[in-house]
């Protein structure tokens, strides 16, 4: 987007507005994130604990938090690069309707701004409630946004002259299918064939079919599918935005072989590699073999540990660099599409956007179980006698609050990676 838009562009220059105030939302988030470390540190001190005591996890939730303003920002901004590419300075003129929707969110995140500027630091009530009403109006703006954005462009385009219809004959067209757009890996099974996605909407992907017999070699030497989305955005944390993407432009072609085939293996080229790479698009996973993710959700007042494993985070990925993740569960569920930046931002979307019956139907989500004898299966902390090791990042439910000088905590909802071990006395928890 233009810096200085051309005045007569109503709607791309509402759009720079919106951003502008996306970057003043962020700047006051950050200052009042700094006030609240430096009143936990005041607090610790208080406390009798050293200077050198530091709760990592705040910094953790803090840049979690940033980037889903920004990524807010990238929405907006990709939704409209997409309309103004397709329709140009028609999309960037707009229209009432568009106008009216962008501004009402202009003035709805300002009045959050100023107000939250002008009480936040002197109110009594903890930092944590105004962090996440900033957090909240720039989601809110987000997602109107691009739903108004999106909404334009559908009504544009459905006003255009109709294309030419081709001199080819409804016969020809009928009894010379298309090819599919690309064949499917191999996998265990001893079926003769498999099936491929036709390209169709989304709607109905699922059903639109045709046989095939891959190999993973084809994989490898198969043409890459034509991108609709832009590139030239990062996208960092979870977003819901209504992009009603193909399966073909919303994840990468070996990422929906995986989800289509249950129990078909990973590639080698993730297993047995220190940088595990799609063996398609050979973008970087960020992945270690061994690795796993375990969440924490509340389930009627009982506390149930699932385990996300690689081969989920897998087949959740988008082809690029800056692809990011797509979330399964919502492709599978939802009418929108989710799009995480990172593996963490993805299991952090998993653990706080999706119910417990949605991971129990997922097959390549685990529910850690307790057994008999007080020991949670598969877990890294119990009362057994020997020691378990395992690589694994946690997410709990629980919030924490600390007392004193006005300041609140909203909770640790990230743990470090660590190694696991069973510790040998009774009655006491995994350390991190």
């Amino acid at each position: 987007m233009n810096l200085r838009p051309d005045p007569a562009n109503v709607v791309q220059a509402l759009v720079q507005t919106l951003l502008d105030v996306f970057e003043a939302t962020r700047d006051l988030y950050k200052t009042l994130r700094s006030k609240e470390k430096r009143d936990h540190d005041k607090l610790l001190r208080s406390k009798g604990y050293p200077d050198t005591r530091r709760s990592e996890y705040v910094d953790e939730d803090d840049a979690v938090d940033d980037e889903s303003i920004l990524l807010d920002k990238a929405a907006v901004t990709r939704e409209f690069e997409i309309g103004f590419q397709d329709l140009g300075a028609q999309f960037a003129v707009g229209d009432v309707i568009t106008q009216t929707a962008l501004q009402s969110q202009i003035i709805t995140l300002q009045s959050t701004i100023i107000t939250t500027f002008l009480y936040g630091p002197s109110s009594p009530g903890p930092i944590s409630h105004h962090l996440s009403t900033l957090l909240a109006a720039s989601r809110a703006a987000g997602t109107t946004s691009v739903d108004a954005l999106s909404a334009q462009h559908q009504r544009q385009l459905s006003v255009l002259p109709p294309t030419p219809r081709s001199n080819q004959s409804p016969v020809a067209r009928t009894t010379v299918p298309p090819p599919p757009p690309y064949p499917v890996t191999a996998t265990s099974s001893t079926s003769a064939s498999s099936t491929a996605i036709m390209k169709s909407n989304r709607d109905s992907w699922h059903t639109s079919l045709t046989p095939t017999n891959p190999t993973l070699a084809a994989l490898a030497a198969r043409p890459k599918a034509t991108r609709s989305d832009t590139e030239s955005t990062s996208f960092s944390g979870p977003t819901s935005f209504g992009t009603n993407s193909t399966p073909h432009t919303l994840y990468c072609l070996y990422a929906l072989d995986l989800q289509r085939h249950a129990s078909q293996p990973l590639s080698s080229s993730i297993t047995s590699n220190s940088s595990p790479y799609c063996p398609y698009c050979n973008r970087s996973l960020h992945l270690s073999p061994g690795k796993s993710w375990e969440i924490f959700k509340d389930d009627a007042g009982v506390e149930r540990c699932f385990r996300i494993g690689n081969r989920f985070v897998v087949k959740c990925h988008r082809e690029g660099a800056d692809g990011g993740y797509g979330c399964v569960l919502c492709s599978k569920s939802a009418s929108v599409d989710t799009v995480c930046g990172d593996v963490k931002a993805l299991v952090r979307h998993v653990w706080m956007d999706h119910r417990v019956g949605e991971l129990e139907l997922e097959e390549d989500i685990a529910e850690v179980v307790e057994q008999v004898g007080g020991r949670r299966k598969d877990s890294g902390f119990g009362r057994g006698a020997g020691v378990a090791r395992s690589r694994s990042v946690s997410l709990g439910p629980w919030r924490r609050e600390f007392g004193g000088s006005g300041s609140g905590r909203r909770g640790r909802g990230f743990e470090k990676e660590v190694e696991i071990v069973d510790v040998r006395q009774p009655g006491t928890r995994r350390m991190v």
